[in-house]
């Protein structure tokens, strides 16, 4: 039978549906398919971390639904953030958890055999399984942990990955090897917190270990560190700049998501950490690492508890602080959340507080990519861009778009002539 994978969210589930669609193809069972109409079963990688994307999921299992023809397995974390939803709107064959792993082929045989399955469990992890002979990828996202050590007032994700689960460092390492050996040249390391990384180890390991093992890898390759909270970020600070420092494959990237400016809205959010422990890992981050180092962090917008002071302040921190990159999202409470419990701000006021705050980062994020005009140097051709473009990244991962058609997975010289809050265009030069 023929098997259609579709993701939502992030780049942990991507991580889940590459994994998945391996373990599947090498099972001799099926025959992994790029598009839904050539499929007789489509597993939809469910995300429930935000409404919008909810509500994009439940429509497109709708449109499935009402084909008829194909039998639909709905995966993911949307069945442990809200089942209630799922099972009262959608139809489906199966529904399960995120990280099925070898699962996926139980599920797959029970389903083509007639059989309803319906087991939406929460937690696990997906085994690494290298890249199938003939499969050319430049990219290979790598989850090197799963769950949280967090508990924020915000998010139901930890509903879904509630267990912390880490891989040994030297599974991850082996596997770099093996995806190098078949032609990857980037990864990107990818967790609900690299910060959490290797607390639940015997002996217990930590982020910083994981990037200087995977750093003494030979090969010309890139690195992307994933999303870290900012606590971890101010606690081993010394230790992270050392690592980027000496680093020969670390993209000078990192994504610290402070969500608020005000310390009162942060610990409403039960976040952990200060604006000050923010604030201060970015001014020595680029005080020592150099000016051009791109920080991008998330921004939460009408949370519970957010006055007008308090939205100034993260104002204020986003012009002092210029990330590469803000992540805005509006509040919307999501189920079971100590959020949704609590008094809300009216939606009016959280859409102006996400317009302005919209404005006051395009504008910061202009200002940081104009520091590269001018500047040449080598860059990895990594995707497809729009309208017959490529797009490569630079040594801090910022995105330079090429007109020139240029293989995926080559690196090039490149010089930046051009400059949006967005992406840099670049030409290919001797």
């Amino acid at each position: 039978m023929r098997v259609c994978f579709k993701t939502f969210g992030c780049t942990l589930n991507k991580f889940d549906t590459l994994m998945a669609e391996r373990l599947v193809s090498g099972s001799g069972r099926y025959v992994v398919v790029d598009g839904e109409d050539e499929a007789d079963i489509v597993v939809v990688n469910t995300c429930g971390v935000k409404k919008q994307t909810e509500d994009r999921v439940i429509s497109y299992l709708r449109r499935l639904a009402e084909n008829g023809r194909v039998k639909v397995v709905v995966a993911g974390c949307l069945p442990s953030i809200n089942l209630e939803r799922l099972v009262r709107e959608v139809r489906a064959d199966a529904v399960i958890g995120p990280s099925p792993g070898p699962r996926i082929i139980e599920v797959l045989d029970r389903v083509a055999a007639g059989e309803r399955v319906f087991e939406p469990w929460s937690g696990g992890s997906s085994p690494l399984v290298p890249p199938a002979d003939g499969e050319r990828r430049v990219t290979e996202p790598i989850g090197i942990c799963f769950g949280c050590l967090d508990r924020c007032a915000f998010c139901a994700t930890r509903f879904a990955r509630s267990t912390l689960s880490s891989v040994p460092v030297e599974d991850v390492v082996r596997h770099v090897r093996e995806c190098l050996r078949r032609g990857v040249k980037e990864f990107y390391l990818t967790s609900p917190d690299s910060g959490a990384y290797g607390f639940d180890l015997r002996p217990r390991r930590r982020i910083i270990d994981l990037l200087r093992a995977v750093d003494a890898v030979e090969g010309d390759f890139m690195v992307r560190l994933g999303m870290i909270n900012p606590r971890w970020v101010r606690k081993w600070l010394d230790d992270f700049i050392e690592v980027f420092a000496e680093s020969r494959h670390l993209y000078h990237f990192i994504h610290i998501p402070v969500q608020s400016g005000s310390n009162r809205v942060l610990r409403i959010m039960r976040r952990g950490h200060t604006a000050e422990d923010y604030a201060e890992s970015v001014e020595r981050i680029r005080g020592e690492l150099g000016e051009r180092f791109a920080i991008v962090t998330d921004i939460l917008v009408g949370h519970p508890g957010e006055g007008d002071e308090d939205f100034e302040l993260t104002v204020k921190l986003v012009e002092e602080t210029k990330p590469d990159y803000v992540n805005i999202s509006k509040f919307f409470p999501r189920p079971r959340t100590p959020a949704k419990a609590m008094k809300q701000i009216p939606t009016q006021v959280t859409k102006e507080r996400s317009r302005r705050i919209t404005e006051v980062a395009f504008r910061v994020m202009g200002e940081r990519n104009r520091l590269w005009l001018g500047w040449s140097g080598r860059v990895l051709i990594n995707e497809e861009g729009k309208r017959g473009t490529v797009v490569g990244r630079n040594y801090a991962f910022r995105p330079i778009v090429f007109q020139e058609r240029i293989e995926l997975g080559t690196f090039v010289n490149a010089r930046v002539v051009e400059a949006t809050p967005i992406w840099l265009r670049g030409e290919v030069v001797p």
